[in-house]
């Protein structure tokens, strides 16, 4: 377990929603982890798999398969034909996504599973979203200070892609990064996604100059970053700023029921999910360049 001498900080957390956390997860830190997922994110990746966290404001979701249709018409659907909240509905069917983020009670939530970090070398990570967006930048300072302050492991899943006003503070609290590495060429990132990767580049240098440990993460999406090119791109990034392991994160669809239920076109819906040979070619191309590469993340 880390040390418990994390800083202090000052920020309030005041406005930060989260919409879930996630139990006994093995791909986002190393061990066994528990991940807190905040509400709220400026960017617009085509491939987005949470949904729910985009908007920074409270949303309600209605999932068809819980609903008994107990106060709307049987051929009604969606949140907004039923009259009940979410807190009346019987099943669970309507859904309230974001909720206030409390340091404290978060804080007691996660150190419920305290022996189970113990015993992988786990910890607790802050996911999103982009978790350093707007109201939830001071918030993650306050929590990871926290876990710190309690012995535990922390690490950050985020673009890094948009100003951290105190980023000693943040290095400080945090003992691993999770930097997303998607689309190489800026003018194309900038267009498809909204994230600017030479602002990204600029934060990492400044936390690698710092001793942070950094693990780059890409995801590798069909038609948007699995192209050769791309993946040269990225790796030979990675490589220049000193970064030594990768996170290969293959397309999935395990987001597609969300937007579903949140009634929100998704660009991607249908798009099969890559082939071995593609997360091969991936793995291969930065294996030759002497990165440690892992598959889905630990």
């Amino acid at each position: 377990m880390t040390s418990s001498t994390a800083p202090k900080t000052s920020s309030s957390p005041a406005g930060a929603l989260y919409t879930n956390v996630q139990r006994f997860s093995i791909h986002d830190g190393g061990g066994i982890r528990t991940v807190v997922f905040l509400k709220g994110c400026p960017f617009r990746c085509p491939w987005c798999c949470n949904p729910e966290n985009l908007s920074f404001s409270p949303q309600v979701a209605w999932h068809a398969s819980q609903c008994i249709h107990c106060s709307m018409p049987p051929d009604a659907s969606g949140a907004a034909s039923c009259p009940r909240t979410p807190a009346e509905c019987p099943t669970g069917a309507k859904e309230l996504l974001g909720k206030p983020a409390d340091v404290e009670a978060l804080l007691k939530v996660v150190l419920r599973d305290r022996v189970f970090y113990e015993e992988s070398n786990g910890g607790v990570t802050v996911s999103g979203g982009e978790c350093l967006a707007g109201p939830n930048q001071a918030f993650v300072l306050e929590f990871l200070a926290a876990c710190r302050r309690a012995g535990l492991n922390t690490a950050l899943e985020t673009t890094l892609a948009l100003p951290v006003r105190d980023l000693a503070t943040l290095a400080a609290v945090t003992n691993t990064f999770l930097v997303d590495f998607k689309i190489a060429d800026r003018e194309e990132s900038l267009r498809v996604t909204g994230i600017d990767p030479r602002l990204r580049d600029d934060n990492l240098r400044r936390l690698l100059s710092m001793g942070a440990r950094v693990v780059a993460r890409m995801p590798v999406i069909p038609g948007f970053t699995d192209g050769s090119d791309n993946v040269r791109a990225n790796v030979g990034r990675m490589r220049e700023l000193g970064i030594e392991r990768v996170d290969v994160l293959p397309f999935h669809q395990m987001g597609e029921s969300k937007y579903d239920a949140m009634g929100m076109d998704y660009g991607l819906r249908g798009v099969p999910q890559l082939g071995e040979k593609g997360v091969d070619d991936v793995v291969a191309a930065c294996e030759e360049a002497g990165l440690r590469v892992v598959v889905h993340g630990e």
